[in-house]
């Protein structure tokens, strides 16, 4: 078995019969906030996917594991193998979590249903969707599943061949079923497996601006999520994974600070902490392959040699700093767009858009809900409004910050004009727009997660890609 790394949770299983892609992220930049890190060597992805690939697993519904440009490349018309002859996506088959959660539309897109939705608007014709714990056989290899411990179908897999397997884990959380599975006496004994290194991070840095207060117990909470992990599945390697990216603005402003104050364990520490409890790891980049044979697992050539990275000085970047400065939201600074509306008629706009969200049937229900928003509009300032779904009203508060007219029980959101509008008019994907906004309640992403504006983003994809 032979395994490619792609960056992140991105990896290309070859068992000898069968080409498995897990999690396809396979551009430079997911959106405007995130990008790879280490950076995709040039060329890589073309390298390593010339051959096509048989089947494609989607871990869960999460841009950076199911990023549908990146999907739409591997599609029929798209220049997936890189030469002349792309291939058709009748011949790829894609497997997925599905149900029995029903939808949530609060969460990210359209829940676990944006992975079908997405897959037959790209034009993937044979879809495998399965339920976490279910097995799935291919030609020579079987695929077990097992249920993430989230509120949404999501899933680890074990790849068995006659002569190894392999899990990956993408960023499922350990779910005790998961724990049981390992703890019998018959259970697998995988020669690798790929671990989420970065499951927990630091509340409010970027939501709400606020700095690290306890930074010990941030780490303990990330490095005791890594060790149950490390405990309840004994592999003979162990690789520190799904950390594969650091924020970097696509323009100003600057938000390096961000990668300093939301990462509380890399895999560097990670692979320290195997060391700790006696257990072999590795970490691994782009490009980077190992293969298994014979029980073991160790990196092979490939077009990224094994030495070819500093991991220390390249997860360095990336290390939780306490000390590191949380600058305060500017929405005269940290926007977007260009403003043509009044703020006043996007508001409204925003209101309309609660209704039949999660946020709104829980407002009808204990008749809260009442929120207050700040825009800052160009050459008009900040101004509060409070808005309430119960009533549909869009009250005038008055100027300066929404946290200025709090008077109990509200939640609030401050941001700029111009970046409410390329919200609304789906110019900005709302995964992008970390720090764009500061806020301590659900609004925005009760509006931003409607299939409404993930459908929209999908559409655009698929017009950009038949552009010339």
């Amino acid at each position: 078995m032979r395994l490619t790394s792609l960056g992140h949770a991105a990896v290309l299983v070859e068992t000898g019969t069968e080409r498995i892609l897990f999690d396809p992220w396979l551009t430079q930049r997911l959106d405007r906030f995130w990008e790879h890190h280490p950076p995709l060597p040039d060329d890589l992805v073309r390298t390593v996917l010339d051959e096509g690939v048989d089947y494609v697993v989607l871990s869960h519904h999460h841009f950076d594991h199911h990023h549908f440009p990146s999907l739409a490349r591997l599609v029929d018309g798209a220049d997936v193998d890189f030469d002349d002859s792309p291939r058709r996506s009748a011949g790829v088959t894609c497997i997925y979590p599905a149900g029995p959660v029903p939808p949530r539309l609060t969460a990210s897109g359209l829940g676990h249903q944006a992975i079908a939705w997405t897959l037959r608007r790209l034009g993937f014709e044979r879809l495998h969707p399965v339920t976490p714990g279910d097995t799935v056989t291919l030609g020579g290899a079987r695929l077990r599943t097992y249920p993430s411990a989230v509120p949404f179908p999501e899933m680890s897999v074990l790849v068995e061949t006659a002569d190894a397997a392999v899990m990956l884990c993408g960023d499922a959380l350990l779910h005790e079923e998961t724990v049981a599975a390992f703890g019998r006496d018959d259970a697998p004994r995988p020669d690798a497996v790929l671990i989420p290194a970065h499951s927990v991070s630091p509340p409010g840095v970027l939501t709400e601006r606020r700095p690290v207060t306890d930074p010990d117990a941030v780490r303990g909470r990330a490095l005791a999520t890594f060790d149950r992990y490390v405990r309840a599945i004994p592999a003979a390697l162990t690789i520190p994974s799904s950390f594969g990216w650091r924020v970097s603005g696509d323009g100003a402003p600057d938000y390096s600070w961000c990668n300093r104050t939301m990462f509380p364990l890399t895999p560097t520490q990670a692979l320290r902490r195997l060391g700790e409890l006696g257990r072999d790891g590795l970490v691994w980049g782009p490009g980077q392959v190992i293969e298994i044979a014979d029980g073991k697992a160790a990196p092979a050539d490939g077009p990224v040699a094994p030495a070819a990275y500093d991991f220390d000085e390249v997860y360095a970047e990336v290390t939780l700093d306490p000390d590191t400065p949380v600058p305060p939201f500017d929405p005269t600074v940290d926007r977007w767009g260009s403003q043509t509306r009044a703020g006043e008629e996007l508001l409204r706009d925003l209101l309309d858009r609660v209704v039949a969200t999660d946020y709104w049937y829980r407002a009808l229900d204990d008749g809260a809900g009442r929120h207050v928003i700040s825009l800052y509009e160009d050459g008009e300032g900040e101004t509060s409004f409070l808005l309430d779904p119960v009533t549909d009203r869009v009250t005038r508060l008055g100027p300066g910050p929404a946290r200025r007219h709090l008077t109990g029980g509200e939640s609030w959101t401050e941001t700029a004009a111009s970046t409410l509008q390329a919200l609304l008019d789906g110019d900005l994907l709302f995964g992008s727009s970390f720090a764009l906004w500061a806020s301590n309640g659900l609004l925005l992403s009760a509006v931003f997660h409607h299939p409404s504006f993930y459908t929209r983003h999908v559409e655009r994809t698929l017009r950009e890609a038949d552009t010339p």
